[in-house]
């Protein structure tokens, strides 16, 4: 009597596998911090993570901190699968077969889409620098000074990274080889950098650029009224009417040590007043009539990102299981140490007399210092 069988497609070993590929391939979102929660969720659900802790040292006797404000809301509002049909021959590939010819591409195309999603967390990154017009290393220790103004923590060898785009890339490498390193060294024969100014240096294909509003031809504006510290809007006028700013514009308020970005598109009303949704929260009060003043690049610039660690993080959760009550084989598989979680389903397509494997993962990104980051403009 003839049996139905999967061959050597075993939903937990392949599972297992998939999640093994996808965090070596993980590109932006394996260079951040990585939270996971252990109950099922579905896409918009709200889930609470641990932070990374902060301290602050005081003179001796001193209170202890209370640790549960060190946790984080993050909506887990993506959801991302790879799905694909498996033939007669398929099912008969040997393990190792099955990995390199469906597994890990899977895997690649789900990296790749996370990837793409995270590196827009730059548009909440505040603080900026322009590279040379030709890219010189010496652009990252300038990057480095504004992080150090900012007391980010640079001595966590482990956990600062520089994102660069394929033309910093070139600028970089033959920077590196015109400096008189061998051909025969890594950073030459495979392209790799390495560590450069104590950053994990590397290309990133999906590297983000900016097209800034309109109203940064017109940069210059004035604070309205009186802003309590903490809101998340402001007031403006004195810009050009008709003008535009744009979601990840950066800016600065005069007396204000701190800069911010615009959460959304704003424009400019006739009388030249508009109101600008900021990030982070306004950190000191204003009294009216500071001057504002956007950075102003002439076009779209590519958004190198140099980043510890901390600055953001991404969220998963375990997807469901309630669908092999009805015949599928699922399984989810988790890694708590690096925060991923990956859901495999097998499951008979009768329409189509083929046997479908999917792979999902349900996950979000959060800004969780933006003062950990700089941008690095590249046209």
């Amino acid at each position: 009597m003839p049996t139905n069988t999967l061959g050597n497609y075993n939903q937990t070993f392949f599972a297992q596998e998939a999640l093994i590929q996808l965090e070596k391939v993980l590109g932006f979102a394996g260079r951040i911090y990585r939270a996971y929660n252990t109950n099922p969720a579905v896409r918009g659900d709200t889930i609470q993570v641990r932070r990374p802790a902060s301290f602050t040292a005081t003179a001796a006797p001193a209170a202890a901190m209370d640790l549960t404000t060190e946790s984080v809301a993050v909506k887990v509002d993506q959801w991302d699968e790879v799905k694909f049909a498996l033939t007669d021959k398929d099912l008969s590939l040997t393990a190792p077969q099955i990995i390199t010819d469906h597994i890990r591409p899977a895997a690649v195309a789900l990296a790749d889409l996370i990837d793409q999603k995270g590196v827009a967390l730059y548009k909440k990154v505040p603080w900026y620098t322009a590279l040379t017009a030709t890219p010189v290393l010496a652009d990252i220790a300038t990057a480095r000074k504004v992080m150090f103004d900012n007391k980010v923590p640079l001595r966590d060898a482990t956990m600062l990274h520089a994102m660069i785009g394929g033309t910093t890339e070139v600028a970089f490498l033959t920077a590196l080889a015109a400096g008189g390193m061998s051909t025969q060294d890594p950073s030459i024969r495979e392209a790799s950098m390495g560590r450069l100014f104590g950053f994990d240096v590397w290309a990133n294909q999906n590297t983000p650029s900016h097209t800034p509003g309109t109203g940064t031809a017109d940069p210059l504006g004035a604070v309205v009224g009186v802003n309590a510290i903490g809101a998340t809007s402001i007031a403006c006028d004195t810009f050009t009417a008709g003008n535009t700013f744009t979601e990840g514009d950066t800016f600065a308020i005069a007396g204000d040590t701190q800069r911010y970005v615009l959460t959304a598109l704003a424009t400019v009303a006739g009388p030249g007043t508009v109101t600008l949704a900021i990030y982070p929260a306004l950190k000191k009060a204003t009294a009216g009539a500071e001057v504002v003043t956007f950075y102003a690049p002439a076009a779209a610039k590519t958004q190198n990102l140099l980043f510890h660690r901390n600055a953001f993080c991404m969220a998963t959760a375990p997807l469901s299981t309630l669908g092999g009550e009805l015949g599928a084989r699922i399984v989810t598989v988790n890694d708590p140490i690096t925060g991923i979680s990956l859901r495999s389903r097998m499951f008979y397509e009768g329409t189509l007399s083929e046997v479908h494997v999917a792979l999902d993962v349900l996950y979000g990104f959060k800004t969780l210092d933006p003062n950990l980051a700089v941008r690095a403009y590249q046209a």
